[in-house]
């Protein structure tokens, strides 16, 4: 061979190769196709899924559960009075009243400032809890007396009852703590009916 005709073979090498590729490409694909196997070739499956949308089925509405809410204890850190006070509590879930109580006599002195209601029937009322809807929990405070005749709360705190049926201790503060500050101490339990 001459020089020239090795330059000629050496300038097709690369078309060869080119096509070689091109045929083995060409032969995979057929195979694949005539093995009909939908894990070795997703295009399939991307143009059935793209074709008809796939439709979820709602979820089964959850079923509200019947929980009772009930006062454990109230701690005293100011009772707003120079002695002790009467006082009036509203709470609310949601903004709607659920139960309301009187307690009388409350001191912030150390080691008779934590009450508990005498009648725990008074302090509790049935609620519904939502799986994912946590229940906001509002407690207003009227000092009692002669001449404590006010329409609006004087104490006021906000919590939450958690999805889990968890009530976190809750503040109730005037804007001068000095005229009433207490913690709100409640539990949620599943209804025993």
């Amino acid at each position: 061979m001459t020089d020239s005709e090795k330059k000629q073979t050496i300038n097709l090498l690369p078309a060869i190769l080119t096509g070689a590729a091109a045929l083995i490409a060409a032969l995979t694909t057929v195979y694949v196709n005539l093995r009909n196997d939908p894990q070795d070739d997703p295009a399939p499956l991307a143009a059935a899924a793209s074709a008809a949308p796939v439709v979820a089925e709602p979820a089964p509405a959850a079923r509200p559960q019947p929980i009772v809410l009930q006062l454990q204890r109230i701690a005293v850190h100011e009772d707003g009075a120079v002695g002790n006070a009467d006082w009036r509590f509203a709470i609310e879930a949601d903004g709607q009243p659920v139960f309301a109580f009187e307690q009388n006599d409350m001191t912030s002195e150390g080691g008779r400032n934590i009450f508990v209601t005498a009648d725990n029937r008074d302090a509790s009322a049935e609620l519904y809890l939502l799986q994912d809807t946590p229940i906001a929990i509002t407690i207003k405070g009227w000092r009692g007396g002669w001449f404590n005749k006010a329409k609006e709360p004087l104490v006021l705190g906000e919590g939450w009852l958690t999805t889990s049926g968890a009530v976190p201790p809750i503040k109730v503060n005037a804007a001068n703590e000095k005229d009433g500050a207490f913690t709100f101490y409640l539990n949620a339990l599943p209804d025993p009916e």
